[in-house]
Formats: C-alpha cells, sequence, structure tokens
C-alpha cells in the first residue's frame, strides 16, 4: 500500500434551531467510494476529543464509538430539550481510504454520508444507546469530487430538513499521504570491501 487518502472531520457544535421531538440524538458517519469499482470503504483511524463537553450531568449518556461492522463513527449520545440548545461536540475523526499505485489520482469522487440518529426522552438509560441504532432520523449527504481529494480544507455546514431544523458545524480536511516505502540496499560483499582498505 503506497498511498492513502485521509479525509478528516472536525465536529465542532450541533446547533438545535427546532427539532419536532425532545430526545436523546447523535450525528453517525460513514464514507464511501461513488464508484463502484473502488472496493473499499473509508475506515475511521483516529479520534481526538479536542474539548470537554459542556453540557450537565445526565444530558450526555455514554461515549463516541466506532463500529468495525459498518466502517462508521457515531459521537457520544446526548439530550436535546430545547429550541435554540447549543450542544459543543469538539471531536475530530479521521477516516482511511487505502489507494493503489493505479488509483492516483483518484477518479471517483466520496460521498460523505451524516446520519441524525434518534430515541425518545423515555427511552431506557441502559438501552439508549440500542434504540439510537435503530433510529435514523434524516440523512444529509456531501459528495467530495475527485479534484478535491488532492487536498481540501473547508467549513461544511450540515443541514438535515425542514422537519429535523439543526445546523451542525464542520470542517472537512482532505489530505492524500504518501506512505513510506523501505527499499533495501544491496550489501556490498565483504571482500569489496577488504580490497578498499
Amino acid at each position: 500500500m503506497d498511498t492513502m487518502q485521509e479525509i478528516t472531520i472536525y465536529i465542532h457544535r450541533f446547533h438545535n434551531l427546532d427539532l419536532f421531538q425532545q430526545g436523546w440524538y447523535k450525528l453517525k458517519i460513514t464514507m464511501r467510494w461513488e464508484d463502484n469499482r473502488y472496493s473499499s470503504s473509508g475506515t475511521p483511524a483516529r479520534v481526538v476529543q479536542y474539548e470537554a463537553p459542556d453540557l450537565g450531568p445526565g444530558d450526555i449518556v455514554g461515549v463516541w464509538r466506532i463500529d468495525d461492522t459498518n466502517n462508521s463513527f457515531s459521537t457520544y449520545p446526548f439530550r436535546i430539550k430545547y429550541a435554540r440548545q447549543d450542544v459543543l461536540l469538539s471531536v475530530m475523526v479521521s477516516f482511511n481510504f487505502p489507494l493503489g499505485k493505479s488509483e492516483v489520482p483518484s477518479t471517483s469522487a466520496v460521498i460523505l454520508k451524516f446520519e441524525l440518529m434518534f430515541a425518545p426522552i423515555s427511552a431506557n438509560v441502559s438501552t439508549i444507546e440500542a434504540s439510537l441504532d435503530a433510529c435514523s432520523a434524516a440523512i444529509h449527504e456531501f459528495r467530495i469530487p475527485p479534484r478535491a481529494l488532492l487536498g481540501l480544507h473547508s467549513y461544511c455546514p450540515v443541514h438535515f430538513d425542514v422537519f429535523h431544523a439543526v445546523l451542525v458545524d464542520t470542517t472537512v480536511h482532505i489530505s492524500l499521504l504518501k506512505a513510506d516505502s523501505h527499499v533495501s540496499h544491496p550489501k556490498v560483499p565483504r571482500l569489496w570491501i577488504n580490497w578498499l582498505m
């Protein structure tokens, strides 16, 4: 594997403009190639919580999560109680796409998918994660064109729909990483070294 596509998402803030339902919410992120000829999907590689959450006790349940079965990342579940409520998520997640020599530069776009997951406020605390995983309330997808995969740093606000009036402040950083290649150099024969001395 010589080259890797790295797409990093900074999820700064979840701003509830006017969600119709109070309850538990979380964001789930996945990435895939638009072109089916590219077999691998993006896999979450690293996560950094760059600032502590600002919610009170009982407003956060659990921690962020990486699911290896569907290569997704999910924020921690947080409770929405009123309109115009801000939730500082302050988390960064990097997805990696391994590329072969023949795939650089990429000719396929990447689809970045945000899902808004929901569980009712009455859900039992011990089953909130399972309830959230079962109900996708809204979806927003970005198409990242092949040219942007060579390098990009951009603010990308996420809006869902009129029934899920939310603004998620996100920044997307894209870079093409070249892995170090270890080339073994042939050893000089010992007789040759002795002859030089």
